[in-house]
């Protein structure tokens, strides 16, 4: 988007239609990777007496990011240089990251601890 902003030289210029489908379609295609595999994720490290509210905990959370999301976009306004408002996006979006990326450790950790339990149990139906 900060490249669509620079094209409509911060918005004197109307630009295509196209970048917007395109930033909702990879943000959309993220999200239904994204989802199901944090959903198995929380039901399978979660102690068993706590997964619905740990599932719950993962759905709030969504719902805390799109008000947060939300609250973001009321600054557009704000922004003389819209760019500026993309790159500030991004910088949150790398902020996330780092922070994922260093509970990764600790994750990957709690997960092989889980393995070696035996707490996962495959049944397959034939």
């Amino acid at each position: 988007m900060v490249a669509a902003a620079k094209a409509g030289s911060n918005g004197a210029e109307k630009v295509s239609v196209w970048w917007l489908i395109g930033c909702y379609g990879v943000i959309t295609i993220g999200e239904l990777f994204l989802s199901p595999m944090g959903l198995s994720l929380v039901s399978k490290l979660s102690p068993p007496r706590i997964t619905a509210l740990m599932m719950g905990g993962w759905f709030l959370s969504t719902s805390i990011g799109n008000k947060l999301s939300g609250v973001l976009a009321s600054l557009w306004d704000k922004y003389e240089m819209k760019t500026d408002f993309f790159l500030f996006n991004c910088f949150l979006l790398l902020v996330a990251t780092a922070i994922a990326f260093s509970m990764l450790k600790w994750l990957n950790r709690v997960f092989k601890e889980k393995i070696h339990k035996g707490n996962f149990i495959c049944n397959v139906a034939y």
